[in-house]
């Protein structure tokens, strides 16, 4: 099946954050691979097939470089980190934070962040219903886990916050406006590392400045990018997942009172909620570096490749039911975090934040429910390469 002469306009419009885009799903089934222009202009392909996905994201002939020359780009909003490279530097700049998001490492942090949601309910419960859940609970959870592991002081949690929301953003701001929030970014990190370098902690930034001393092939703009990095995964999409989990449980009653009678279902519902509800659009940026072809289409050298994600994870020729909530779907090998050599590094963290966060919640507020219609929620900006609602009011 070639793909046809349309093309489409990207990103796509949806109804809501919680439901896939329409046209993802008719894409799937007429043209395997389509035709997109991108927010910059620049033309792309894109596949929206689990088996597709998987290929785009696995094969060494698709780049995740965004300064190749005379490549397309989804977006002029660019910034340099371990996301943005390929073999050997991914390979080294990955080798040295992978020992800090094992699946062991992290479950030995899972008593602290048993305290932190801890807290965070006790504030919640005391100001009583009805209460915010992105406030509560969905933002404070990851941002406070994050700046924990890497060293940044909370006090400076609002700050590092705006600056975060307007570099996610594909359409939602200006490139002064996104230029600014990086540069102001990245200035406060330089700083950060600069005082760690004079005051060193038991945090992994300063553990990356000390390594950076004595490692030339670290430089101290490598810890920059891949502070920056961390910062912005360990709290949009964090933040994004965990309030689209809670709204999603909502949303159905059903599922909710089956997860409150059998807890133990609890990492496998996890393992659903992200792929029936991720917290973004999904679509994996990727460059040719020789011709491919994928379903009958043939993708030229230098092409830019979106593999959705959101839209494998709903392909019926690998879920049965991929529109239904099934907590103990069996073989739930989704895409929500990625694959291949840059699947996501702090899965395991994420899955133990879900864990922790959902399971605690429905202990504490066994009567929770949404305090107003799905309807009246408020978007948060769909010019975003996340996405969510802004505030998920819940009472019990």
């Amino acid at each position: 099946m070639a793909a046809s002469d349309t093309r489409h306009q990207y990103p796509f419009d949806r109804a809501v954050p919680t439901e896939i885009p329409p046209l993802y799903e008719e894409l799937r089934e007429t043209e395997r691979v389509a035709r997109i222009t991108m927010a910059t202009g620049d033309p792309g392909y894109l596949v929206t097939r689990y088996e597709d996905v998987r290929f785009v994201l696995s094969d060494s002939r698709f780049s995740v470089r965004q300064d190749l020359p005379g490549a397309p780009r989804l977006t002029e909003m660019t910034f340099e980190s371990v996301m943005t490279t390929d073999p050997p530097v991914h390979t080294r700049l990955r080798r040295l934070l992978s020992r800090n998001f094992t699946a062991r490492r992290v479950e030995r942090m899972r008593p602290r962040l048993q305290e932190i949601v801890d807290g965070l309910l006790d504030e919640m419960e005391k100001q009583g219903p009805p209460a915010e859940i992105v406030e509560s609970l969905a933002a404070p959870f990851p941002i406070t886990v994050i700046c924990e592991l890497l060293g940044v002081p909370m006090v400076d949690v609002a700050r590092f916050r705006g600056w975060a929301d307007i570099m996610v953003s594909l359409t939602g701001y200006s490139m002064e406006e996104w230029t600014a929030a990086r540069d102001s970014l990245e200035n406060y990190l330089d700083e950060l590392v600069v005082a760690k370098r004079e005051n060193p902690g038991d945090d992994l930034l300063s553990a990356l400045v000390q390594t950076a001393a004595t490692d030339e092939d670290l430089t101290e703009h490598d810890v920059r990018s891949l502070s920056l990095i961390l910062l912005l995964a360990g709290y949009e999409p964090a933040s994004n997942q965990l309030g689209s989990s809670i709204l999603t449980l909502l949303r159905f009653p059903d599922r909710l009172e089956q997860l409150r009678r059998d807890p133990d279902l609890l990492p496998s519902a996890v393992e659903e909620l992200m792929r029936y509800a991720p917290a973004g659009d999904g679509a994996l940026f990727r460059v040719t570096l020789d011709d491919v072809t994928i379903g009958g289409t043939h993708i030229p050298a230098n092409s830019a490749v979106l593999a959705s994600t959101q839209a494998a994870n709903w392909d019926p020729r690998r879920y049965d039911e991929p529109d239904g909530l099934i907590l103990d779907r069996p073989d739930n090998q989704h895409t929500a975090l990625g694959h291949g050599i840059h699947f996501c590094l702090g899965a395991a963290l994420a899955r133990v934040e879900l864990q922790v966060a959902i399971g605690s919640l429905l202990r504490r507020f066994p009567k929770l429910d949404l305090a107003t219609d799905v309807a009246n929620l408020r978007w948060s900006s769909p010019g975003s390469m996340l996405s969510g609602f802004s505030e998920i009011p819940v009472t019990w």
